[in-house]
């Protein structure tokens, strides 16, 4: 069994050091191998959480505003943190209808609603109406 166990080791050893993690000369230098292995992917592991750790949480300001015929909600200047996402509401008053939203200074049509996904800048939308025809 004991043999079975260091030949299973060995192939690993050389499997990984074909992958290029670890060098496999011989099966009795695999120990070393499966250990230098082992150091690389922790040190690997541990560069990603390091990068994680230090990763800024910025708040970043969303400016929303509606022309005279609706509202948008939330109005004014909003927050928003890092990686969060915000919805703002559109509605058209009575007599009006949305004619279009531009989010950034780009239309996106006249929708009801947008939500800025994952933010990681600041941002503006505005919306437009126009007066609706009278039958």
């Amino acid at each position: 069994m004991k043999a079975l166990n260091k030949l299973t080791v060995a192939v690993l050893a050389c499997a990984l050091a074909g992958m290029g993690m670890v060098g496999c000369n011989t099966f009795k230098g695999a120990g070393k191998d499966i250990q230098k292995g082992g150091e690389a992917i922790e040190n690997a592991a541990d560069g990603a959480q390091s990068r994680l750790e230090y990763q800024e949480v910025q708040q970043y300001s969303i400016t929303a505003l509606a022309m005279p015929g609706g509202t948008i909600s939330p109005s004014g200047s909003t927050s928003a943190l890092t990686g969060s996402n915000r919805t703002f509401t559109i509605a058209a008053r009575s007599g009006y209808h949305i004619e279009d939203v531009l989010v950034d200074g780009k239309s996106v049509g006249p929708v009801s609603s947008h939500t800025f996904n994952d933010v990681r800048a600041a941002h503006s939308i505005s919306a437009l109406f126009a007066s609706s025809p009278t039958s």
